[in-house]
């Protein structure tokens, strides 16, 4: 196995921008992230490109899971942003700029009603996650847009 993580963009809309994340082992999960706004920091997600996540303290991670965990990984060396952390949520509108794990990518009613796209159980993907990292200090982040492909 390597310490290499794919997360390939499907859904760029105005609610927020979704992915599907993949292990070097074979496990998938969905991403949910704030939509496109040219990098604007607690706003956008991250442009496309290679990354390296480092493992660190962080109020945002303990504060998502009730405190089950007190450290996550951060997306780290992003274009004039910092603190971009991996953490749970299902909604762009949990997000400040982080990217969030679900096991499942649906269409739901969102806190204010309104049927938007969301990620599902967010804590039950994020501590499978946080298991599978376990494995290295350090991991890359290869964020990419689906491209689709013709037989």
């Amino acid at each position: 196995m390597n310490n290499h993580l794919t997360l390939t963009r499907f859904n760029y809309g105005p609610e927020g921008t979704f992915s599907k994340l993949l292990f070097p082992t074979g496990e998938q999960f969905f991403t949910v992230e704030k939509p496109w706004r040219s990098n604007t920091a607690f706003f956008s997600c991250i442009p496309d490109g290679l990354y390296y996540l480092g493992k660190r303290d962080s109020p945002v991670v303990s504060r998502t899971t009730g405190g089950e965990f007190t450290e996550g990984w951060e997306v780290l060396d992003v274009p004039k942003r910092e603190y971009i952390m991996l953490h749970p949520g299902n909604w762009p509108a949990d997000l400040q700029g982080c990217i969030a794990p679900g096991t499942d990518y649906r269409i739901t009613r969102n806190k204010q009603g309104i049927h938007v796209p969301s990620v599902m159980n967010s804590r039950v993907a994020f501590r499978e996650i946080m298991g599978l990292m376990d494995q290295y200090n350090d991991w890359v982040l290869d964020i990419r847009p689906f491209m689709m492909s013709y037989p």
